[in-house]
Order: C-alpha cells, then structure tokens, then sequence
C-alpha cells in the first residue's frame, strides 16, 4: 500500500512539475513576438494616437479596473499603454532564465525597459502638447527632435533582439517570418 501511495505520489509530482516549463513558443513570444507592439516607435505612434484622439478611440483605465473610450492622450499613455508595457516587462522577467534564453531574455528587457523610460518622459511630454491642441508644427518639431535622439538607439536594440531571437526561434522548430 505504501508503495503505491509514493508511486502515485511521485507521479504526480513529475506531472505538475512538468507543466511547469515553459514552452520556447510562450519564451519567443513574450521576449520577442510582443515587440511588435513596439514597432511603430515615434512618428508612426504619435500619428495613431493622434488619429485616435481625433475619433476619441484612446482607452483610459477607471477606477473599476474598467476602460472607457476618450480623447486625452496623456491618460490614454498613463493608464492604459505604460501599465501594459510594465505588465509585459514583469511576464518577461518572470520567465525562467536558461542557458539558450537568457542573452534573448536580456536583449528584450534592455529594449522594453527602454521604450518605456522613454514613454513615461518623452512621449508624455509629446501627449502634453497634443492634448493642449499646440501648433502642428511644435508638435511636428518635437516629434522629429525625439526620433533624432532615439530612434537608432531604439532599432539598435531590436535588431540585437531579433539577432538572438530569430536564431532560437528556428533552433527550436518555431517558424518565424520577417518583413
């Protein structure tokens, strides 16, 4: 009796401790299929956002733990878009580091961590002026100083992302498409 009571026991330990790893699908995906959301990283953003704000499409988080459809970008950025990146940046570093994810893992929290100093400090400054209906131009002018200071550091850093990520999607039999 006792034999079979450790039998089972052990089995079960190995079944919950199995399901406990992680798939290189779900590591590729949080580390590198989410920087997709980041892609469109300054002009191309704030060009949305904009377009957005004009059809008072931006989200802002209630109180409830609801969303409501509005037309300010800064609460649109402060409760809806940094929460989610910070939310993406702790799933990612909940991941269990191995030897063939760990350069992957890194090169993913430098960039999101990077994107997201720079939506708490630049893109609100940008989101200030939207929402206070300055000058195109200023705002243009803006946009264009922001891309000259960040943009080769930002697509510096998802290259060498997707340098790492792109090799041990296909070590891994993950097929991966680029455009």
């Amino acid at each position: 009796m006792k034999t079979k009571l450790f039998t089972i026991l052990i089995l079960i330990l190995i079944a919950q401790s199995c399901s406990f790893s992680v798939s290189p699908e779900k590591y590729f995906g949080k580390v590198a299929l989410n920087t997709n959301l980041l892609g469109g990283f300054g002009e191309q953003d704030f060009e949305n956002y904009m377009n957005a704000k004009s059809q008072k499409a931006l989200y802002i988080k209630l109180e409830n733990e609801t969303y409501d459809m509005q037309d300010m970008l800064v609460p649109h950025l402060t409760t809806y878009v940094i929460p989610n990146m910070e939310k993406s940046i702790n799933e990612i570093k909940d991941l269990k580091v191995t030897a063939s994810t760990e350069a992957m893992i890194n090169a993913s929290l430098k960039l999101h961590e990077f994107t997201l100093d720079k939506y708490k400090s630049e893109y609100i400054k940008i989101a200030k002026l939207i929402d206070n209906n300055a000058p195109k131009s200023e705002i243009h002018q803006e946009i264009i100083l922001f891309e000259k200071s960040n943009l080769d550091d930002f697509w510096d850093l998802h290259s060498n992302l997707m340098d790492i990520a792109i090799p041990y999607a296909k070590a891994n039999g993950i097929e991966v498409s680029r455009y």
